[in-house]
């Protein structure tokens, strides 16, 4: 009976880490997302401003996984991006796809594709921009 009983619980536990409800949402506030790019300086200032913000979706990739050990499908992480007086937002559905979540479970995993993610949140940041 006790078995069963630890069964049901473990199971009703390992479906309820899979269904997390809370949003994953960043908010960055940004000016130079939403200047004119009418001459190169100006993409210099978005493309270097651009380049801080794969950084904070990976710390926030990180931090929900080691909050949700059993997350282990792609999920997204909302990338809103408000203008200072608050007049104009962007929102940007980043995916988390699962061979990076395979590979940032482990030092070594992660030393190998951190690169490999910045690299591509980057882009498909600049894409929804």
């Amino acid at each position: 009976m006790h078995k069963i009983i630890i069964l049901l619980l473990f199971f009703v536990q390992l479906g309820w880490a899979q269904i997390d409800l809370s949003a994953y949402e960043i908010t960055i506030t940004s000016e130079v997302a939403f200047a004119p790019v009418t001459e190169e300086i100006d993409q210099m200032r978005l493309s270097f401003e651009a380049q801080g913000w794969p950084i904070e979706v990976l710390k926030y990739t990180i931090f929900r996984l080691r909050q949700n050990p059993y997350l282990v499908s792609t999920f997204f992480i909302q990338l809103t991006i408000i203008h200072p007086d608050q007049s104009k937002k962007l929102l940007i559905p980043v995916p988390i796809n699962e061979h990076y979540i395979k590979a940032f479970r482990t030092e070594e995993g992660f030393n190998e594709r951190y690169y490999d993610f910045l690299s591509d949140t980057y882009e498909w940041i600049l894409d929804g921009l």
